[in-house]
């Protein structure tokens, strides 16, 4: 047992016993609990972590985000403090955390954590993934840390997610590998809150769309990180075949503005909202729907036996022990809340 004083924050926190060493997404070997039961959420896909691992009460914190699909399947959401920027350091305290789960360019730093006695593991990767393996090792190396330093039940349901992964990549990826790159559809991701925040390279939903048989039409390299702008000129000018609104932003953003009447997805009617669950499909372990969901848009026929509906259906009653109904399911797919509303109410 060790004691440490926080100095000048006039409070003394007591850690528990620490027994394991972990290495975290940073590389960084870092001493943990053998058994944490309080989680500090400083990092927005935390909380849906916990919530797939089946631990949802061991977090005493956690991110507001504004997915609309969380409350739905953990009824004590609002028993669990939130926040929406950094956080301040003496409330995180106050919560007695025995751990954090932090991005190390997110909310409170890591030397604050340490200095407050509270071992913190980074849970998301500290660089964009710069091939398509990369993306999908480190997909399945999320999951797994929060598996790893839960242990028991939490353990087997990560591992069972990365054997559902694989299964669903195979399914999709043998099914496109004939086609060839000039004949994928071109598509454009609008991140939002407008129709010029899109996703750059390296960012999570380019690399599940290319997964899916895309051809993203982002192609400068200094178009990086979650949320980068264009201008509506270079949008016209890559003229994408197929548009996906996400975040909850409407299409009709795109399909009433009169500058891009000349979209080929405009002409086309191919502006269609990303479903929405847990946490926005663009991030987190439900990007293993999108990829279906994606697959199935971008190529009907060849995907015309993949059921969504049972697919969310099932996943949603294995990782988040939730039985949704035939509405609430056409809804989730539909981007919108479990009441049928479609708002970011964040503008995130």
């Amino acid at each position: 047992m060790r004691l440490t004083i926080l100095v000048g924050l006039g409070l003394i926190l007591t850690s528990t016993a620490l027994g394991r060493t972990i290495t975290d997404l940073a590389g960084r070997h870092v001493e943990i609990p053998d058994s944490p039961q309080r989680i500090a959420c400083l990092e927005v896909l935390c909380h849906q972590r916990l919530l797939m691992l089946h631990v949802p009460e061991k977090a005493v914190s956690r991110v507001e985000t504004a997915a609309p699909w969380m409350a739905r399947t953990n009824p004590q959401l609002s028993r669990i403090p939130s926040f929406d920027s950094t956080p301040n350091l003496e409330e995180v305290v106050a919560r007695r955390p025995d751990l954090a789960f932090i991005n190390s360019s997110y909310g409170l730093s890591l030397a604050a954590l340490d200095a407050a006695g509270i071992p913190a593991l980074v849970t998301q990767p500290v660089r964009p993934a710069r091939s398509a393996e990369e993306f999908i090792a480190d997909a399945k190396a999320m999951v797994m840390l929060g598996g790893q330093v839960l242990g028991g039940e939490s353990l087997a349901l990560a591992q069972d997610w990365c054997r559902y992964f694989d299964d669903r990549l195979h399914l999709v990826q043998s099914r496109i590998a004939h086609i060839p790159q000039e004949r994928r559809p071109r598509l454009y991701y609008v991140r939002g809150p407008e129709i010029t925040h899109t996703t750059g390279q390296g960012g999570y939903f380019n690399w599940v769309a290319i997964l899916a048989g895309a051809r993203m039409v982002v192609d400068d390299d200094a178009l990086t990180g979650a949320n980068p702008q264009i201008s509506v000129e270079t949008l016209i000018g890559w003229n994408p075949d197929i548009i996906i609104m996400g975040r909850q932003y409407d299409p009709s953003m795109v399909l009433e503005n009169p500058v891009l009447t000349s979209l080929s997805a405009v002409r086309q009617q191919k502006v269609w909202p990303s479903p929405v669950g847990v946490f926005f499909w663009d991030g987190g372990p439900e990007q293993v729907l999108l990829l279906q969901f994606l697959a199935k848009r971008l190529y009907p026929e060849m995907f015309a036996d993949l059921d969504l509906a049972a697919e969310i259906r099932r996943y949603y009653a294995r990782f988040y022990r939730t039985d949704l109904s035939d509405e609430e399911v056409r809804r989730l797919l539909d981007g919108r809340a479990p009441d049928g509303s479609r708002v970011n109410s964040m503008n995130n």
